[in-house]
Parts: structure tokens; sequence; C-alpha cells
């Protein structure tokens, strides 16, 4: 059992169904669970622990003071693991995909490694769950604030299915604003920047 799974299972004392108490924040950090200010959760998982589905209480909508499993999580799309072939090689890269014309180059420990398409509940991108079918082409090298911008837009066009804007009143490259099933993620600005250089 991974680390991280074995000490969640240990702190959250999930039933048979997967489902646990709430646990507060202060003892996710007694347990050794590793706990930031922010970047904590990433698409409601907490520790990279997908095999569960996630419930976090909030202060003001925004920071988490407690969470709990709520049953096993029975959906292959939680597999967020990126191989490791893909993860050496963008991280060699110096700029962020947002900023390559950037002077200064990116410091390692600002670097995030991430999946292109921000909406992977989409059947269009279900095969990057499986390793053996990733491409380099599915991820990207950002900074930490390009990453947390990027991950807020992407709620917000699951939430409305209105995809972020290209820049300077640009057209699409790939799509529209409205989101389309068959097009997916191609074509959005914050998934494909490179298009609107």
């Amino acid at each position: 059992m991974r680390p991280n799974l074995q000490k969640v299972v240990n702190l959250f004392q999930p039933d048979a169904e997967g489902y646990s108490n709430w646990v507060s924040v202060d003892d996710v950090i007694n347990a050794g669970l590793s706990w930031s200010n922010n970047g904590n959760v990433r698409r409601g998982i907490a520790f990279g622990v997908g095999e569960y589905n996630w419930e976090f209480k909030r202060v003001n909508n925004r920071r988490i003071i407690g969470m709990r499993l709520i049953g096993y999580n029975q959906s292959a799309s939680f597999n967020q693991r990126i191989r490791k072939d893909i993860v050496d090689t963008l991280r060699k890269q110096t700029k962020s995909n947002f900023a390559p014309d950037c002077i200064v180059p990116l410091v390692e420990s600002d670097k995030e490694i991430d999946h292109r398409w921000g909406r992977k509940d989409s059947p269009k991108y279900e095969y990057i769950s499986d390793i053996n079918k990733q491409s380099i082409d599915d991820f990207q090298l950002l900074s930490h604030s390009h990453n947390q911008y990027k991950r807020e837009q992407c709620v917000k066009c699951k939430e409305t299915n209105h995809r972020f804007s290209p820049p300077d009143n640009q057209e699409y490259k790939i799509g529209c604003k409205i989101w389309d099933d068959s097009i997916g993620c191609e074509g959005c600005p914050l998934a494909q920047p490179e298009l609107y250089r």
C-alpha cells in the first residue's frame, strides 16, 4: 500500500463502504500527511489518494478546515499519475508553456507538470488514466501560479460549459466558446497556448 494511502486509511478509518467521520486539518498534519497553505487538493482528491471520494468542510467557501471520505471512487478517471519519462522530459525544460519567451527560467521549486486537458471527466480523455497510453503532448510545464489559475478556469468551464476566451480578441483556433464533447479542450488557450502566440 502506498504511504499516503496507508496514512489516510489509518487516520480516517473508513468503513466497509469507504465512508469516514470528519477529520480536522490539525489531525491530518499530526498524522504526517503533507499540508500547506494551498494546493492540497487537486480535482477533488487529497494527498493523491483517489481510491476514495472526498468531501471538504470550508470556511468562507475557501479554506479547508476538515474532510471526510464518502465512499469508494469507482471512476477510472481518478488516476492522476503521469508516466516517469514524460515527467523527466518536461522537468528538463526551463520555460513555462504559458511563457516560453520569458528571459527568466522557472526555478526548479516552481515547476509543475500537469494535464493539458482540464476536463478529464470527458470521455475524450479517459485514455489519460492509463499511463501506457499517455503522450507527452497530453501534458505541459507550468509555474505554480499559472497552474492554479488554469485549474480555477477549468472548474468554471466544467460548471458553465463556457470555455476560456482567447487573448487579444482572437478567434478560437479549434472549436468555439461553448463546450463540445467532440472537440473537448482542444483549442482552449489554457490547454494549447502555443496556438495563440
